[in-house]
């Protein structure tokens, strides 16, 4: 019984890492299309308008999540290379909150390309 509350709570503990928006599995519309040079990256969501973003970054052993609103639909942040980001978004529209899928990449600290 101790292994299977131990495997569920890792399974548990591991999908926690991997959802980055308890709204994922109600996805409206596709992840954003992003690129990454420099240390940075740039993201676009699939609307237009006021765009709300969630953005996890694996750094030092541990995933920091953060959101923030944009006032279209391109977020341009910096990253630290070598780590994951997953990148979800949101916006309203005729009243009603839309979702996107998850999307994610490695940050690539090279030139763009």
């Amino acid at each position: 019984m101790r292994a299977v509350r131990t495997l569920t709570a890792t399974a548990l503990a591991t999908l926690g890492l991997l959802v980055v928006t308890p709204h994922a599995a109600l996805a409206n519309y596709p992840a954003p299309s992003c690129d990454t040079g420099g240390s940075s990256f740039i993201c676009d969501a699939a609307n237009l308008g006021p765009t709300t973003w969630t953005v996890s970054r694996y750094e030092s052993g541990s995933w920091f999540t953060y959101t923030t609103t944009t006032s279209g639909s391109t977020l341009i942040a910096s990253c630290r290379p070598n780590m994951p980001v997953h990148v979800s978004t949101s916006y309203v529209a005729d009243g009603v909150t839309q979702y996107s899928d998850l999307g994610g990449f490695v940050c690539y600290g090279g030139p763009w390309q």
